[in-house]
């Protein structure tokens, strides 16, 4: 049984229980759900409130919101429940399966923005499923490349140069290393294995690519190039503190990190191209998701749900102050506006590297056979192409 059905079947009151017991006593304020639940980190958690109180201030809501770890465990534990949130703020990609399982709130005819006009096209694609409008978009994300200006001048432009940097820092047994970098993580390596014109999954024909010739040369340039200089944890909290630390002349993650860095001398720079590919990572819009809890809510509550996305996915403050942290603007007042400074350049190149996470329901069942394959990689376990294989196999099944 995975792990989806594992949480659909506590259920009830024991999924009211394990869902206090992981968030402790402050999700209810009196008789009303605190109705936003985020994932920030500490300084994106700290500004959101800034907005949030803002908000509440400019319009006399009084919208509470929770912090939460493990999201995606929270949420199917509580919807089913009928409890949890009414917005909640996650990447595009969980729109099709959120869609699938009846966790989303249709707002087509209670949303007063034009997508078209507000936001840029693939935004305004990314929070609909089968013509409704499942939330709003506030940005685009995805990872790059961020370098510790002590240890590196300049950032690398290609994969070869990044690799003799990497050695000439690399130094495990005085604890600094080449490179800090979730090794067995799929998103984080997407760039990597599908730099060779292959798909994890093509969302159009809804073919599985993982064991195709191009995926596998991806993963090996992984084992060859990256693997070599990262740390031995396979937690990503490890290669952040790391690189955090000033122990690590790399690290590849997304605009959630920039403000964690404040304290070093970072630098943010597009991916570097590997020899005869280009990197191609996924790409997400983060967007504020509306649940079917807004169904159960009084109407005053959801309506002021709906309005706070429609002010914090236009809001100039909140727009700017994201992309001073990274985040792409989508808003078209704001695409490709240069004043917005070098991250935020590093990161929109990136971007315009990329392709879209999968929505597709399907995608659900390829994160996990994927980071046991790049796990049994990075064990030196398994060779690119059987682990790859290995893990296709098991998809497929999964997909019978």
């Amino acid at each position: 049984m995975d792990r989806r059905s594992v949480l659909k079947g506590i259920g009830g009151t024991a999924a009211v229980t394990a869902l206090a017991g992981c968030l402790g006593t402050g999700l209810f304020e009196g008789d009303d759900p605190e109705v936003l639940w985020h994932e920030f980190q500490d300084a994106e958690a700290e500004q959101f409130s800034d907005f949030l109180r803002t908000f509440n201030e400019e319009t006399e809501h009084d919208l509470g919101s929770n912090s939460v770890t493990d999201m995606e465990e929270q949420l199917e534990t509580a919807l089913p429940a009928g409890t949890g949130p009414v917005g909640f703020t996650w990447a595009h990609d969980w729109i099709g399966y959120y869609h699938d399982e009846e966790y989303l709130y249709d707002a087509t005819d209670d949303i007063e923005i034009d997508l078209k006009e507000t936001y840029s096209e693939v935004a305004a694609e990314a929070v609909q499923w089968e013509g409704n409008v499942y939330g709003l978009p506030y940005a685009a994300e995805t990872v790059t490349l961020m370098y510790n200006g002590e240890m590196v001048e300049e950032p690398p432009e290609t994969v070869s140069e990044m690799v003799e940097i990497m050695e000439t820092h690399h130094d495990p047994d005085s604890g600094t290393y080449g490179l800090a970098y979730p090794p067995i993580d799929t998103y984080h390596m997407s760039a990597w294995l599908q730099a060779f014109g292959g798909h994890i999954l093509d969302e159009e024909t809804g073919e599985l690519g993982v064991d195709s010739d191009a995926v596998i040369e991806g993963a090996e340039l992984i084992e060859q190039s990256f693997y070599p200089y990262v740390p031995s944890a396979s937690e990503a909290s490890a290669h952040e503190t790391t690189f955090g630390d000033g122990n690590a002349a790399f690290t590849i993650n997304g605009p959630w990190m920039v403000g964690e860095y404040d304290d070093m001398d970072l630098g943010v720079a597009p991916l570097p191209a590997p020899d005869g590919g280009e990197p191609t990572p996924f790409t997400g819009i983060p967007m504020w998701y509306f649940t079917t809890q807004g169904e159960e809510a009084d109407e005053e509550t959801l309506e002021s749900v709906i309005e706070f996305a429609e002010w914090y996915t236009t809001d100039d403050d909140v727009i700017t102050t994201n992309a001073d942290n990274g985040m792409i603007p989508i808003h078209n007042d704001y695409v490709g506006d240069d004043d917005l400074g070098e991250t935020v350049g590093a990161f929109s190149e990136t971007v315009d590297m990329g392709t879209p996470m999968p929505a597709d329901a399907k995608m659900d069942s390829v994160w996990a056979p994927m980071e046991d394959a790049l796990s049994q990689l990075f064990a030196g376990d398994e060779s690119a192409a059987d682990a790859l294989e290995g893990a296709a196999d098991e998809i497929r099944g999964s997909w019978e």
